[in-house]
């Protein structure tokens, strides 16, 4: 052979051995789980779908690596596991849900981790399917701002970063593969392009809004295709910061108030019938916030006590504190929480002083009011230093155009006022009156144009306002007069006032006749030909007009009409009569019209109102049906050879049909029956007898139905039951079965060693019972005395004196009581005589173990590789080797 040959045939040989390790000790993949798995195949009823894992990491995965759970999205998060194989065929039962995959590792495998994928809604046919995938992908196309069909990251010259739309690879398998819609679609990036961020939050769950001229690029967030997750709802998330970042923010809503002020507005100092009013507090961020406790100077407000979650809104209340001095309060209300935020709203009020004028007479010179006031409403009003001291009160005065509002009398009853007056007042002071609007109990004071008056507004000097005066709803009969006055705020001495006056007459009544019926109308349909005469409908006959009315009795061709119980009926009183079908109508449908009518003063019948009334007379059909109660009797349980059978019990026959019954008596096997207390029974009648187990009944379990028949061929049965146990009897030991083993017959030398067992009668008794009888070993004795205390009862000694000796064994008698064993006090023992020959002198020479502790063991690597086929494959290698040179030399 050549030497080139034969250096070609030894590498050949070597490589081949060098590959086989990476062969055999490939790796198997390991690691978490990442990538993307998809779902292959339409989401539609009768198609197989399958785990598609060809983009999940680590590579090299295969089936063997995961365990596969397939199933059904009944609701936002309610999952019905449907099937667990790699492929799934969708059913019926799937239409209109999603179908979620979860891949997990099998244990063992080296990986950890769990993947999801989620189908589209399952569609009825693969077209339909089809169509619902088309429409998302023209969807997540409309939806981006710009309208490109790629979603790509390029950075720009100057740095920043333009969002293009990338319609994804991966759906190249078209309609046939319905991948995971949350995760590998273009709707993974939608929300990228268009996206307006509120108060540079990360909000990645907005909605997408069409970009703007002008829209500032700093205000949009672009994220790579590897940043974006889908939630189980469809919407986008970011892998990152602004998903996990944490915002606690909170508003506060005054109801009914466009500015956010809680205005109490002026009242008296007496401020326990000021209304409360409400703020809603509502939490704007995402996590839960929680409230300290506040206490403001001038109102009482509710504290928030339970943490506010995400989104959750809570109304508090805000009211003036009692006590409060005469004068303008305006104060910030803040509500912290601590977590640092604050939440605020404005809350005002003007609490006025009592009117004490009389004690203007008693001021002494020094009590005159100060140069300078301690208040003013208008800063810029105020009098300078250098100005009279009396310039500071500059002269009020008020006018009225009239000083009276006489209104035309009212009707009672009325729902609204039908007449308007009006006042004007007038300031006819020096400078600017607020005036105070006047309550009254019977009179509505009105702003010009129909609403409320309140009191605040301020009249100029030489201005004028119109008021309306109108009388309030609701006021009953009689005389009504009111002084309304108008004053200043500033001064209750400047006032003026206006007397109004109206009468509400009582309304004249339209004569008006009517009587009403109860019921209007009645009805007898279930009445068979032979009836009895059933129950009398009653029927009440009302007076709901105005005039008093003289009844006429009723009458009916059909019914049976009572006399009324009153027949001359006052507004609002009442009289009744009874209606019954007469008897012995034939079969057939009956109508009456029973009139309610009086003598009119000309001697007219005057019909009020009509009652229909109508029965129905049907065919009689026989009905045989009987019943019994009880349907079931369980005597319960007694034990073999009981001496007294059970307690007869009672059993109730009824007959349920229109007819008479003749029944026949029942008869059992394994039961008494006793006789039937009648065996003639009319409809609606009953009668009894009685059962019970006979005596002697062997152990066992009786179950028989005891039948009622009778001559119509209709039977009602009764169950009955009684088990009887077989008694049991105790097991009892028989002391001559106790025994000793072990001691041989052919004796021992005095270097032997005795071995034996003690054995009980009634050991081997693994589940006992009351009275049940043992023997167990309690002591032993050759030469001296020795006990056991529990199990195994074994022992060994050894005797070194030749002689003939005797084993002793003493057993305790146990009875078992039902729980446990205990002692009875009587004993057995048994005895066991063996002999011990003198032992002959041996020297001992010591012989080597093969498996002594100087043998030597294979050092063990750890390593648990079967190398059996590399030494085959080594063997083979060298064999080619040798065969070579042998070959090479011979040549030569």
């Amino acid at each position: 052979m050549e030497r080139k040959r034969f250096l070609a045939v030894v590498m050949t040989v070597m490589m081949v051995i060098s590959m086989i390790p990476s062969m055999v000790f490939a790796a198997a993949p390991s690691g978490e789980l990442g990538g993307k798995l998809k779902i292959k195949g339409l989401a539609a009823v009768g198609v197989v779908v399958s785990a598609d894992y060809a983009k999940v990491t680590p590579e090299g995965v295969t089936d063997e690596d995961f365990t596969f759970s397939w199933s059904r999205q009944t609701g936002e998060k309610e999952l019905t596991q449907v099937g667990t194989e790699k492929t799934y065929t969708i059913t019926q039962d799937d239409l209109g849900c999603r179908l979620v995959l979860d891949l997990t590792p099998v244990d063992g495998s080296g990986l950890t981790g769990i993947l999801t994928a989620k189908t589209l809604e399952v569609a009825a046919t693969e077209e339909e399917a089809k169509a619902v995938e088309q429409e998302a992908e023209d969807t997540q196309q409309t939806e981006t701002a710009d309208g490109t069909e790629n979603a790509q990251l390029e950075e720009t010259a100057d740095g920043t970063e333009e969002a293009q739309l990338e319609e994804t690879a991966d759906n190249a398998e078209g309609s046939q593969d319905s991948e995971n819609q949350d995760v590998d679609r273009t709707e993974d990036v939608q929300q990228n392009a268009g996206n307006e961020q509120e108060d540079d939050s990360q909000n990645t769950k907005g909605q997408p809004e069409e970009t703007t001229e002008g829209t500032d690029d700093s205000q949009m967030k672009i994220y790579t295709e590897d940043q974006l997750q889908v939630d189980e709802n469809g919407n986008v998330q970011t892998d990152g910061s602004e998903k996990d970042q944490k915002t606690y923010e909170a508003t506060a809503t005054v109801e009914d108030s466009e500015d956010q002020i809680c205005d109490f507005g002026t009242v008296k100092s007496d401020l326990e019938d000021v209304e409360a009013q409400y703020v809603q507090i509502t939490n704007t961020g995402n996590e839960n916030l929680n409230f300290q406790e506040i206490s403001p100077e001038h109102f009482m407000v509710q504290d928030i006590t339970e943490p506010l979650s995400a989104g959750e809104s809570v109304s508090v209340w805000i009211q003036p504190r009692e006590g409060l001095e005469p004068g303008e309060y305006d104060d910030m209300i803040t509500y912290r929480t601590e977590e640092g935020i604050e939440v605020s709203f404005e809350a005002k009020i003007a609490v006025e002083g009592e009117d004490d004028s009389s004690d203007d007479e008693d001021l002494k010179p020094s009590d005159e009011p100060s140069a300078e006031p301690t208040e003013t409403p208008d800063d810029s009003e105020a009098p300078s230093a250098g100005d009279n001291a009396d310039a500071s009160i500059e002269a009020q005065s008020l006018d009225v155009n009239t000083g009276s509002l006489n209104f035309s009398d009212i009707e009672e009853n009325y729902t609204q006022a039908n007449e308007t007056l009006s006042v004007t007042v007038t300031n006819t002071g020096d400078g600017t009156v607020t005036l105070k609007i006047p309550k009254s109990d019977y009179f509505e004071v009105m702003n010009e144009d129909g609403s409320e008056a309140v009191s605040g507004i301020q009249i100029a000097k030489g201005d004028s306002l119109m008021f309306m005066v109108q009388p309030k709803t609701g006021l009953t009969k009689g005389d009504y007069s009111d002084t309304l006055i108008f004053e200043s705020e500033e001064d209750s001495e400047v006032a003026a006032q206006v007397t109004a006056e109206v009468s509400v007459k009582e309304a004249e009544q339209e004569q008006i006749t009517a009587v009403q019926a109860d019921p209007e109308s009645f009805s007898y349909d279930d009445l068979k030909e032979g009836y009895d005469t059933p129950e009398a409908t009653t029927i009440t006959l009302t007076n709901t007009g105005n005039t008093t009315v003289s009844l006429m009795q009723p009458y009916a061709e059909y019914f049976d009409i009572g006399e009324l119980s009153a027949s001359v009926l006052e507004p609002g009183d009442s009289a009744a009569f009874t209606a019954v079908p007469v008897t012995g109508l034939k079969v057939g449908n009956y109508l009456d019209s029973i009139q309610i009518a009086q003598t009119s003063s000309e001697g007219q019948e005057d019909v009020l109102t009509t009652i229909k009334a109508s029965a129905t007379v049907s065919e009689v059909k026989k009905i045989y049906k009987l019943s019994v109660t009880p349907e079931e009797l369980n005597f319960g349980k007694a034990k073999e050879g009981y001496s007294e059978a059970p307690e007869a019990q009672k059993v109730t026959v009824t007959n349920e049909g229109n007819t008479n019954v003749t029944l026949n008596a029942p008869s059992g096997k394994n039961f008494k029956i006793g006789k039937l207390s009648a065996t003639e029974l009319a409809p609606g009648e009953s009668c009894t007898f009685k059962i019970r187990p006979k005596e002697g009944l062997k152990a066992g379990s009786y179950t028989e139905s005891v039948v009622i028949d009778n001559e119509q061929q209709i039977s009602a049965e009764v169950k009955v039951q009684f088990t009887v146990k077989a008694t049991r009897k105790a097991k009892i030991a028989d002391p001559a079965d106790n025994k000793i083993t072990g001691i041989s017959s052919d004796g021992y030398t005095t270097q032997s060693k005795i071995t034996f067992t003690a054995v009980g009668a009634g050991m081997d008794n693994e589940s006992p019972g009351k009275g049940d009888v043992r023997y167990v070993p309690y002591n032993w004795k050759v030469i001296n005395t020795n006990s056991w205390s529990s199990a195994p009862y074994t022992a060994a000694f050894g005797i070194t004196k030749a002689g003939t000796y005797t084993l002793t064994v003493t057993f305790d008698r146990q009875k078992y009581n039902g729980s446990e064993w205990k002692n009875t006090g009587e004993q057995d023992t048994k005895q066991v005589n063996f002999s011990i020959t003198q032992a002959q002198t041996v020297t001992a020479t010591p012989t080597p173990q093969p498996n002594g502790a100087s043998a030597k063991t294979a050092v063990k690597t750890g390593d648990t590789t079967n190398i059996t086929p590399f030494v085959i494959i080594l063997a083979i290698a060298a064999g080619c080797i040798v065969g070579v040179v042998v070959y090479k030399r011979r040549k030569k």
